[in-house]
């Protein structure tokens, strides 16, 4: 009787955190006008309801690649689904909170559910810092400088230019390190690469100071140590 009770206390307690969350987004269309409504997150999925539409779109999360965060009130989803039109291509649903925003809390629940790597372009107040590095991201034409900054669970990579800052979890969103030489420094994440049929990217940095090797080593060391995907 006493375990009845305990059990029955916890299922209260734990009931608002597994009660679905809603928030009003609009779905982004290229040929016609956004679809108004709103985002259920679950603990299977997220659904879509379009308003004064009964039908609803749902994505397992099996059935969802990834999520990308570009701003508190901007995410895409990438879904398995092929696009003909876009030589095969996987399908990618771009929402727009109309009201509120992806918070943080409600991104790692996103997250949770996945149990897979996520892009995460939202960097707010850091703590734990244990060494920043002035950087600049090269790109295929000229590059942002910015800020790497190591904690000891995520690496940030904080720049003006906002559609390439970063925040990668050691123990699953990157595949590795390579430093060449000691002002450089390469990240290969998981992330969809838009040019390629690729589940993998690489951010090359030139670095503004010399790279410790020995930070370097232990970098690499406490990445595998964490489990990262093979």
């Amino acid at each position: 009787m006493r375990y009845l009770f305990v059990s029955f206390i916890i299922s209260l307690l734990l009931a608002p955190t597994l009660a679905a969350q809603t928030i009003p987004v609009a779905l982004k269309r290229s040929s016609w006008p956004d679809a108004q409504g709103e985002l259920s997150i679950t603990e299977t999925g997220l659904e879509f309801r379009e308003r004064n539409k009964e039908a609803s779109r749902t994505w397992p999360y099996r059935d969802i690649q990834t999520i990308d965060r570009r701003s508190r009130t901007e995410f895409a989803i990438l879904s398995y689904e092929d696009q003909w039109w876009k030589l095969g291509r996987d399908r990618q649903y771009t929402f727009r909170v109309t009201s509120g925003e992806l918070t943080d809390e409600l991104f790692e629940r996103i997250r949770v559910g996945l149990a897979k790597p996520v892009t995460d372009r939202v960097i707010g107040e850091v703590s734990g810092v244990e060494r920043r590095l002035p950087v600049k991201h090269l790109h295929s034409l000229g590059g942002c400088d910015g800020e790497l900054i190591v904690t000891p669970e995520t690496i940030y990579y904080q720049t003006e230019h906002a559609e390439d800052a970063r925040a990668w979890r050691l123990a699953s969103d990157i595949s590795s390190f390579w430093s060449g030489q000691p002002y450089e420094l390469e990240l290969h994440v998981y992330e969809n690469n838009s040019r390629e049929f690729s589940r993998t990217r690489t951010f090359k940095f030139s670095l503004k100071e010399q790279l410790d090797p020995e930070f370097y080593r232990n970098l690499k060391l406490r990445m595998y140590a964490l489990g990262a995907y093979p």
